[in-house]
């Protein structure tokens, strides 16, 4: 349907439920009058939070069916990858925002992609731990599919460092002594991540260094959590020779030919066979990642893929303290361990990394176990607001009303075009 009209604006708003009836009344009756063209009147309803952007943008493109799945309100994307799209949606049924993943429609009909993005919903699905994202609920009606998990705020590791530059000790340690939790759980679930890296670390509450001339206070403790579990496989349903009984002859034999991770994180053994790999696999690239944490570059560089994967298996690992004198030598050790070319000379669980780890951010972890960030504040700026227009009956953030009852007019501040 094209948006060609202010009636036409105002039917597909009734149509995609995003406000309710008497929101859409209030719309006709109150602003109306006072808008002749469809962008403006969206736009005010942008402003007052009614509509986010992303909403508005959708409606005025034509492609407002897609602002809706089953009992999920899209309010804005957050990221995309080759099988799916991310959104921040509303969860209308239980009033909370949901961070939802949803397959592309054209891959609907793609035999390989939908069993890729069932295998990670069965993956999540299993998992419950602090530092694993959280999922919540999954469907598939006919072409969709889509599953709603925690949202989160804050930024993955990647960008962190990026913004911050290589990270103190201290919290480098803590941060991958909360991955290596929760590899140990989904490890005694018998999964195996196969795509560790900082970019798939999410860090919520990141702290920031001091303001200038604003004083120094506690916030939430920073939590990691791992994400992004399309690459997942579970060694517990494995045939005998460690395949994976959800993958077809075909599916099989195209997964041994390529690379499944990525080149700067990924285990010798997991590039030459990623069908057969196990959580010391993931170990191995927890290892890389935490070098990167440290250093602000991975273990191994290279100007190709074919560089890189070279080094990874012919290479040693390098020393940390080269770049890092300051950095025990215990842990340098460590991380040398964790980045053994063979599994075997790596430590075999997550557990056996986390409790060394422990040592090296003592200075960081209260006697509860949670980390705290000494000295650091979080941003004002991650903390979460409620969806505008999305709760049945609810104005957030509203202009106050009128004696009347109604929404209040727009004022001759807007900048947006009135009829004289």
């Amino acid at each position: 349907m094209a948006i060609d009209s202010l009636s036409t604006f105002l039917d597909v708003l009734r149509r995609t439920q995003l406000l309710s009836e008497e929101q859409i009344e209030d719309i006709a009756r109150e602003l109306v009058p006072y808008y002749t063209e469809v962008q403006a009147l969206g736009q005010y309803l942008v402003e007052i939070d009614w509509l986010t952007a992303y909403q508005l943008q959708m409606i005025l493109i034509g492609r407002w069916d897609e602002l809706t799945f089953g009992p999920y309100q899209i309010l804005e994307q957050l990221g995309e990858g080759g099988v799916s799209q991310v959104f921040k949606a509303w969860d209308t049924h239980r009033g909370r925002i949901v961070a939802l993943k949803v397959l592309h429609q054209h891959l609907a009909n793609k035999t390989d992609a939908v069993r890729q993005f069932q295998r990670e919903l069965q993956a999540i699905t299993k998992l419950s731990h602090p530092n694993i994202i959280k999922t919540f609920d999954a469907q598939q009606d006919g072409l969709e599919c889509y599953f709603a998990m925690e949202f989160v705020e804050g930024m993955d590791l990647d960008r962190y460092v990026q913004q911050m530059g290589p990270l103190p000790i201290e919290m480098a340690c803590d941060y991958g002594r909360q991955v290596a939790q929760g590899l140990q759980h989904a490890h005694q679930l018998g999964l195996v991540h196969r795509d560790i890296k900082p970019a798939n670390l999410f860090l919520l509450h990141p702290p920031l260094p001091p303001a200038p001339g604003v004083p120094l206070r506690r916030g939430p403790d920073p939590v990691v959590k791992i994400i992004d579990w399309g690459l997942a496989r579970c060694l517990r349903d494995a045939n005998a020779d460690g395949s994976d009984p959800e993958l077809s002859t075909e599916e099989l034999e195209r997964e041994k030919g390529s690379l499944v991770g990525t080149a700067d994180y990924i285990s010798p053994e997991q590039a030459q066979n990623p069908t057969l790999v196990d959580i010391r696999g993931d170990i191995y690239s927890l290892g890389c990642s935490m070098y990167y944490l440290m250093t602000g570059r991975p273990p191994f560089e290279g100007t190709s893929l074919i560089q890189k994967l070279i080094q990874h298996q012919e290479a040693p690992p390098p020393s940390l303290r080269a770049s890092r004198p300051e950095a025990p030598e215990e842990l340098d050790v460590l991380l040398q361990k964790m980045m053994a070319k063979s599994p075997a000379e790596r430590p075999q669980i997550p557990l056996l990394v986390v409790t060394p780890l422990r040592r090296f951010c003592m200075s960081l972890v209260p006697a509860g176990g949670n980390s705290s960030m000494c000295g650091l504040r979080p941003s004002s700026s991650l903390t979460l607001n409620r969806p505008g227009g999305v709760a049945p009956g609810t104005a957030l953030n509203l202009p106050r009303p009128q004696t009347h009852g109604t929404l209040a007019r727009p004022s001759t501040s807007t900048d947006l075009p009135r009829q004289p």
